[in-house]
């Protein structure tokens, strides 16, 4: 899938062309209409779109005749209510739709009922939130106002998943747990590249009551910069691999955090102990010396090597002197990612406590459950309905 906003915007109207065509023309657009819109079209987007468009055409079944949005239509016209009059301020947050259809017979109807309920004098935005969602469930189970979410699916899948999301509770929650053994945040640094870390992460696996495995990860997503937000994703493997859950929403980490008494780390950025390039002192080196023999003592985290590596040789070992070398490698700019993967690989020790104190409190299955969910955008009721494609 795309890396940044123009790529995802191509490709998702790419997907909205396709289903229309298909859907309401009963046959496929021609590759010079879909190079039109997206041109990046091939064959392997040809059969990414084929497959997104049998799942959708399975839940939709005989329904037809609707109207395709994403940048223009319905869509921004929800997306503008939600912000306007429901306060949601990351749309990502309460709905991850990137395409909503909606009957044209029905559309002035949807709109102008949205209009109505998130415009009543003296009602809160959160309750206007609540209004609009429960409106969009009704709606999304009478499959007149779709929105659809579309996640990577893996070449060798030969048939989408069509899921509808928070559309009504989770009346039997799925349980989610850790894999016991499976934190891991490996502190080698150059030996498998020069001047970096082998991985700028804290990994875990994960595992739902019903066998299905996932892997997740916190970290930096952008280690060109020196310092950033480090946020976890979750991506199922076996059978699923490749199709993304997401990144786990921090409505989600917070409500979860908030009531164990813990507070989610802080972005490198503003971390007191995480200085600009150049700028580190004995203080701050000591702060994560502490907190990784913290850590360590607990023999719950997989550390790997802590050691570095120079021209494939060992030059030193141990946790102060790793630290000492990511300090010279990020100030000399030693790799434009030295300092964005050190960064994100303390703000992963972070993580790590957070971790230990779950699991000492005995709260693994419910914290691991919570980030399943958030990763689904299914954890509230202020978080609207949608089809994910997967």
């Amino acid at each position: 899938m795309a890396t940044n906003a123009k790529e995802t915007a191509k490709q998702e109207n790419g997907s909205k062309v396709f289903f229309e065509h298909v859907i309401e023309k009963n046959k496929e657009p021609t590759d010079k209409i879909m190079l039109g819109v997206y041109d990046g079209y091939s064959p392997e987007w040809r059969d990414t779109y084929r497959k997104q468009t049998e799942a959708l055409k399975k839940y939709l079944g005989a329904n037809r005749g609707y109207e395709y949005s994403r940048d223009t239509g319905v869509m921004p016209y929800i997306e503008n209510i939600a912000k306007i009059q429901c306060g949601v301020s990351v749309k990502d947050r309460w709905n991850p739709m990137d395409i909503v259809l909606v009957k044209k017979n029905k559309k002035k109807i949807v709109e102008g009922t949205i209009r109505e309920i998130t415009n009543i004098d003296g009602m809160s935005k959160e309750a206007k939130l609540t209004l609009l969602n429960s409106y969009m469930r009704e709606t999304l189970k009478e499959k007149v106002l779709v929105g659809i979410s579309l996640k990577a699916i893996s070449k060798t899948k030969k048939t989408a998943n069509a899921e509808v999301a928070n559309a009504g509770g989770k009346s039997t929650p799925i349980e989610v747990d850790m894999v016991k053994g499976s934190l891991k945040c490996t502190l080698t640094l150059g030996k498998k590249k020069p001047f970096l870390f082998d991985t700028g992460e804290l990994g875990f696996d994960m595992e739902t009551a019903k066998g299905g495995k996932i892997h997740g990860q916190s970290r930096n997503f952008q280690y060109s910069k020196d310092r950033n937000l480090v946020q976890t994703d979750l991506t199922p493997k076996g059978k699923d691999a490749g199709a993304k859950l997401g990144k786990v929403s921090s409505v989600a980490l917070d409500s979860f955090l908030g009531g164990m008494g813990l507070e989610r780390p802080t972005s490198a950025a503003k971390h007191k102990h995480i200085p600009p390039v150049g700028k580190w002192n004995e203080t701050d080196k000591k702060y994560w010396v502490d907190l990784y023999n913290k850590l360590n003592s607990s023999g719950m985290i997989d550390f790997g090597e802590v050691a570095v590596y120079e021209n494939n040789k060992k030059v030193a070992e141990g946790i102060e002197d790793v630290i000492e070398y990511a300090i010279i490698y990020e100030t000399k700019n030693a790799d434009r990612s030295s300092a964005g993967r050190f960064s994100s690989k303390l703000i992963a020790m972070e993580w790590a406590n957070i971790w230990i104190t779950i699991i000492k409190k005995g709260k693994s299955k419910e914290w691991c459950t919570a980030l399943y969910y958030g990763a689904k955008k299914e954890f509230g009721d202020s978080n609207g309905p949608f089809l994910k494609i997967y």
